[in-house]
C-alpha cells in the first residue's frame, strides 16, 4: 500500500445532540474557517443550511436564496476540511441512487471518511431548507416537518459540496453520502434529496483525521447522546430520487 499524506476535517456538534435540539453551536464562522475551506452543516435554531465552498460560507435560507454569512454567525453541527483531492473523473447520473452507486467504487475503503465536490449540468435537482426555529426547543424529528421548505431546479449548473461518513460513526455524523448544492452564481442553494445530473467533474479527498470539537453548553452537557438515531436519520434525511 503506498503512503498517503494525511489529511483531516474538523467537525462541531454531533448528529445525535442536533437529533435532541442542542440547536444552538460555539463554532463561530470565523472559527470554523481556521480548519478549512469546504463543508457542509447546520446554523443556530435550524436557521437554513450551511454550504462552505471555496473559503466562501453561505446561509441557504428557506427560499433556497444564498447569503454569506457573518463571522459571528455560529453552527451547532458542521464538517469542514481544506480541500485537496488526490483524484477526479467524469460522471452523470440519471438518480442520486445512481449517483452513490458510482461513487462508492472510488472509496478507498468503508471505514475512512471523504470530502466529495461535483462540478455540474444538472436537469433537475430536489432541495431543501429549513425556517428557523425558537425556544422551548423540540426535538428534530418534531419539528422538521413544520420548518422544512422544499425547492426544485431546472437545468441548473452548480457544485455538489458533500461528506462521506463510515456506518461505526453514525452516532457522530450522518453515515453515508451527504450532500449541499450550490449554483454557478452563487444564488441559491440548500440540502439535495435528488437529482438528475447530465455531466458532472467529481473531486475526491480521503481523510485519515477526524477532529471533534465537543458543544460548551449547558444543553449539550444535559442532553441525551447515547440514542439509536437510524429512525430518526432517516426521517431527517428523507429519500433520495
Amino acid at each position: 500500500m503506498k503512503n498517503i499524506t494525511k489529511q483531516s476535517i474538523y467537525q462541531t456538534g454531533t448528529i445525535n445532540s442536533l437529533l435532541q435540539a442542542v440547536y444552538d453551536g460555539d463554532a463561530s464562522v470565523e472559527k470554523l474557517s481556521q480548519h478549512g475551506d469546504f463543508g457542509l452543516g447546520a446554523l443556530d435554531a435550524i436557521d437554513g443550511e450551511l454550504i462552505v465552498c471555496d473559503g466562501k460560507f453561505f446561509r441557504a435560507d428557506a427560499r433556497g436564496q444564498l447569503n454569506q454569512l457573518a463571522p459571528e454567525t455560529c453552527s451547532p453541527f458542521a464538517v469542514i476540511t481544506k480541500f485537496n483531492p488526490e483524484h477526479s473523473f467524469e460522471i452523470t447520473a440519471s438518480s442520486f441512487a445512481e449517483l452513490e452507486q458510482k461513487l462508492l467504487p472510488q472509496l478507498i475503503s468503508a471505514n475512512l471518511i471523504y470530502a466529495i465536490k461535483i462540478k455540474g449540468i444538472f436537469n433537475h435537482i430536489e432541495l431543501r431548507s429549513e425556517e428557523c426555529t425558537c425556544r422551548p426547543y423540540r426535538k428534530l424529528v418534531e419539528i422538521l416537518p413544520d420548518l422544512q421548505r422544499t425547492f426544485s431546479f431546472d437545468n441548473i449548473r452548480g457544485t455538489l459540496v458533500g461528506v462521506w461518513f463510515p456506518n461505526y460513526l453514525a452516532q457522530v455524523n450522518v453515515p453515508g453520502f451527504h450532500f449541499h448544492f450550490i449554483d454557478e452564481q452563487q444564488q441559491v442553494g440548500g440540502h439535495v434529496f435528488g437529482l438528475k445530473m447530465e455531466h458532472g467533474k467529481v473531486e475526491i479527498q480521503t481523510l485519515h483525521g477526524f477532529e471533534l470539537d465537543l458543544i460548551q453548553s449547558d444543553e449539550f452537557y444535559q442532553a441525551n447522546l447515547d440514542i439509536n438515531n437510524g429512525a430518526a436519520v432517516a426521517q431527517v434525511e428523507q429519500v433520495r430520487i
